[in-house]
């Protein structure tokens, strides 16, 4: 009967299933990718210098808007829920229709219950 050896050190397996320190010796001298290497290779990040508000990453329906939500929502300080109700409404008839209108009822909602908790 033939043993199974670890492939780095020829310990036998699979009283050596832990892991092999010759092998995780040798994985800390691999050289890892830098993130500007990783942001080169990636379509989703552009090798431009162009500012994230003047590009658009899964469609163009805030593209077009003389006013960004992100733009408002950022300039006015407003929390979580308002922002969405702003994204969604700007957005319903470019992307989500009458369901980011319904999410748009729906944040309103929940922003109605927790002010009326305070």
């Amino acid at each position: 009967m033939e043993l199974d050896k670890c492939a780095y050190c020829d310990a036998i397996l699979p009283a050596h299933r832990l892991g092999c320190a010759t092998q995780k010796r040798e994985s800390v001298n691999l050289k890892q990718p830098r993130i500007e290497d990783l942001a080169l290779s990636n379509p989703l990040y552009p090798t431009t210098t162009m500012s994230p508000l003047d590009r658009q990453v899964g469609g163009s329906h805030y593209k077009d808007l003389k006013i960004q939500p992100i733009t408002y929502i950022h300039a006015n300080k407003l929390p979580f829920i308002e922002g969405s109700i702003v994204k969604y409404i700007t957005r319903w008839k470019a992307k989500g229709g009458v369901e980011d209108l319904k999410k748009c009822i729906h944040y309103l909602e929940l922003l109605i219950e927790l002010a009326g908790k305070n």
